[in-house]
């Protein structure tokens, strides 16, 4: 079998399309791999699908594909455009990649991938291109996949902020609580982004008015949000900043009865552990202090 017979399998093509050579350059370590159609050829016109479209010209193109081993793969190929009797003059959508983009698509799917466990800056560094292509990439399918999503069942919502870098800058991240899905991100911590929120929900079937719960920190400006924006909503605060507050409160009494009380002395974390994650020193200790009743 020859090679490009073999690169032919490899890549699913079917007619018009085959593979017309292939380079290896081992000083560069890179494949070149490139794709033809006949003279001849018919194609569908990409926006109506009409059949039999002959090639009004063609432009070339270069894709950049998974590696071959270790080595950079690209595959290359003149890309026709069509007249179409309907719709005028297109330009035919080739079966590896997708229209306006420099990947093809096994190579967006890797990026996609790996965008899941890693920052882009650490994927960009790994498959040696700049991040900025690669952003796109990926902009190009959440932007596509959230024109899809539909929030006409979404009742329950959960709101939280988190860092997005060093310093003050700060993203607020709204889930269903339902489905664990996130539904939304933007930019701050503010009242706004409560009304940022209802506009997008809404913008995807969403209905604020459906919404029965949202479930946020006790932060005044998502309070203020919650009320302003869904006022049918029941408030909940999130446990894990209630507890945060409680043991902040129970650490503050124990720092000033400790100048009275100086058994309390180092005991901070007894009283802030589950019971059962003591250590027998501890729990010996905190079955004293209980015993000794302070009052």
């Amino acid at each position: 079998m020859r090679d490009t017979e073999l690169f032919q399998l490899a890549l699913g093509l079917t007619s018009p399309w085959h593979v017309v050579s292939c380079e290896f350059d081992l000083d560069k370590r890179r494949l070149d791999v490139e794709i033809d159609f006949p003279r001849g050829s018919l194609f569908a016109c990409p926006s109506c699908g009409r059949e039999g479209c002959s090639a009004y010209d063609t432009e070339r193109h270069e894709w950049r594909h998974l590696n071959f081993f270790q080595h950079e793969a690209y595959l290359a190929a003149r890309v026709p455009r069509v007249n179409c009797g309907d719709c005028g003059v297109k330009t035919v959508e080739v079966p590896w990649a997708r229209l306006g983009s420099g990947f093809t698509l096994l190579f967006e799917a890797l990026i996609m991938m790996m965008a899941k466990a890693m920052p882009v800056k650490s994927i960009a560094d790994i498959v040696k291109e700049h991040d900025t292509r690669l952003w796109r990439v990926l902009n190009h399918y959440v932007h596509e996949s959230r024109q899809g999503a539909d929030f006409s069942a979404v009742t329950e919502v959960g709101v939280d902020e988190t860092s997005s870098k060093r310093g003050h800058n700060y993203v607020s991240l709204f889930v269903d609580m339902k489905s664990s899905q996130v539904l939304f991100a933007t930019e701050g911590k503010d009242a706004s982004t409560l009304e940022r929120f209802k506009t997008d929900l809404e913008a995807h079937h969403g209905d604020s008015s459906n919404i029965q719960e949202v479930c946020c920190d006790m932060s005044p400006a998502f309070i203020s949000g919650v009320e302003k924006h869904f006022p049918e909503a029941h408030l909940t605060f999130d446990k894990f900043h209630v507890l945060k507050i409680l043991n902040e409160a129970v650490d503050e009494v124990r720092r000033q009865e400790q100048q009275s009380r100086p058994e309390l002395k180092r005991t901070r974390y007894i009283w802030l552990k589950n019971p059962e994650n003591l250590k027998e020193n501890q729990a010996t200790t905190l079955e004293t202090l209980q015993v000794k009743k302070l009052n």
